[in-house]
């Protein structure tokens, strides 16, 4: 029971640690000027509120399934620890609830939501009840995407009488996407940082043993089973302290503070490092720009309040 238990507890240090996002003020863009809300402004609450649930939903599924796993495992290794009833009770009904969320936030039911917000202007009242606080519809800026336009609806898309931007927008707006293809550059390698945490689960199996016992051929006797070793333990415990350090060693030149200092370096003229530079891909910059722009919503609905 102390082994599951502590094995639920590493667990839920690993899923916090996954599930935390790290906060990044950015520069916003010029938000649209109307004060009325436009449907892509509700479709882009509505994505965002789907998504988040989703994800929720992922998490409750993967602390349902690590919390039935370090309840079980031992048991189910021939050591002398039992099933801890318990911890199966609470996991199984954590999945159950990531399973209704991904049922309930799936993305065929988002796209049906949005095709008929295209069509008719509406939201179901089951989704407008959650669409405040964190999900609430703000102003889209200028570089915010129509989640619509895919369904006929161009309503925010800029006008074709716009004036051309001038030498210094356009400068500015270079700038960003520099900025934002870095952001999503940092957010790519702080992932693959936390990857190694998966090495968590093998750990546990070696301190959990399984290996220690002795059988007899007698049906009289009882087998004789013995706690994991000190090597299996010692081994179980490497395992995971190595993914924790590889985690924080691999991310250290990625934090928050050194992208606040590169930042300022470049909005000061000075260039990009080249070991950033020439790593540099497209789908770094649809990371960080979809990034920036749910800081900006978020600022957007603090300032609201």
């Amino acid at each position: 029971m102390f082994l599951s238990l502590r094995n639920l507890g590493i667990f839920l240090f690993l899923l916090t640690r996954l599930s935390v996002s790290q906060a990044q003020t950015f520069s916003t863009s010029a938000p649209y000027t109307s004060s009325t809300l436009t449907r892509a402004d509700t479709a882009r609450a509505v994505h965002e509120l789907f998504r988040s649930r989703r994800g929720g939903g992922t998490g409750w599924l993967a602390f349902g399934t690590a919390g039935i796993l370090a309840s079980t495992l031992p048991a189910q290794q021939t050591t002398s620890a039992g099933i801890w009833t318990p911890g199966v009770v609470a996991g199984s009904a954590f999945l159950l609830l990531g399973v209704k969320k991904r049922i309930q936030f799936r993305p065929g039911r988002e796209r049906q939501l949005l095709r008929d917000l295209a069509a008719t202007g509406h939201v179901p009242a089951s989704v407008t009840r959650r669409l405040h606080g964190n999900f609430a519809p703000v102003h889209g800026t200028a570089t915010a995407p129509n989640p619509l336009a895919a369904y006929g609806d161009a309503s925010d898309m800029p006008l074709a009488a716009q004036p051309a931007p001038t030498p210094a927008q356009q400068l500015a707006e270079a700038r960003q996407d520099t900025l934002d293809i870095v952001r999503g550059f940092f957010l790519a390698k702080n992932f693959a940082g936390q990857l190694p945490l998966t090495l968590a689960l093998p750990g546990l199996r070696l301190m959990a043993g399984g290996t220690n016992t002795d059988y007899t051929p007698s049906p009289y006797l009882q087998p004789q089973t013995s706690k994991p070793g000190g090597g299996q333990v010692a081994a179980g415990l490497a395992l995971m302290a190595g993914g924790v350090a590889y985690m924080f060693i691999h991310n250290a030149p990625y934090t928050n503070a050194k992208y606040e200092a590169l930042r300022t370096d470049y909005l000061a003229g000075k260039p990009l490092p080249t070991a950033i530079r020439t790593k540099l891909k497209p789908k770094h910059l649809a990371a960080g720009r979809a990034y920036r722009e749910r800081q900006e919503r978020k600022a957007a609905r603090r300032a609201k309040r």
